[in-house]
């Protein structure tokens, strides 16, 4: 099986998980999941001890591997380490984003005119990590990049679980707008405090209600 498969088997994975598609505590059936995908066990175990790895999966010898619990102070210190390393991701993309990563930037911002954050906020959650991972690869990076996937897991996962619904669409999408701006006039200094303060923002909305 090639390495492509591989990947594309633990990006689906990690996919339901964060989606919430495999709900926390639920058990993770390999027999099934060789069935699905057609292939043996090895990629899909391989699949599991990543996602173990990263603190998706929990693997109990001769038990069996469970959809791990959400630890409110561990998203939260995500959240704390996201605002530098959002914001260094940023700057390095308003230095080398492209023209196609510049519109693509855009154009997600513009998609939240025709969202409803009631109905479609599982739309919002994943239009704004589009976002941000678009950042972070125009930003260029492996090891920023790496990180910073690891720590928004955490934090995407979490937003789903809680049906976090946007406090105010218009500032929300403003604030990318101005992020998006920055990093087309390739201004990296305003790219940076501006993904700063909507990172920062966002987290005191998200602390008020569920981190006391």
């Amino acid at each position: 099986m090639s390495k492509t498969a591989n990947v594309e088997i633990y990006n689906e994975l990690k996919r339901r998980i964060v989606e919430l598609e495999y709900k926390p505590g639920d058990s993770i059936n390999e027999r099934q999941l060789i069935e699905e995908f057609s292939v043996s066990r090895t990629p899909i175990r391989e699949a599991i001890i990543k996602l173990s790895q990263i603190g998706l999966l929990e693997i109990r010898p001769r038990i069996g591997t469970f959809v791990t619990q959400i630890d409110l102070m561990s998203v939260k210190h995500a959240y704390e380490v996201k605002k530098n390393l959002e914001g260094l991701a940023a700057e390095l993309a308003a230095q080398r984003a492209n023209r196609e990563m510049v519109e693509e930037l855009f154009a997600i911002v513009a998609r939240f005119d025709h969202i409803n954050i009631v109905v479609d906020y599982k739309q919002c959650i994943i239009e704004d990590q589009r976002f941000h991972k678009l950042t972070r690869e125009a930003a260029n990076n492996p090891i920023l990049n790496t990180v910073l996937d690891e720590l928004n897991i955490k934090t995407a996962r979490f937003l789903q679980y809680i049906n976090y619904v946007l406090e105010d669409r218009i500032w929300f999408q403003n604030s990318l707008r101005e992020i998006a701006t920055a990093i087309k006039n390739r201004n990296a200094e305003q790219a940076r405090i501006a993904t700063e303060e909507h990172t920062r923002i966002f987290l005191e909305q998200v602390s008020k209600r569920f981190f006391g």
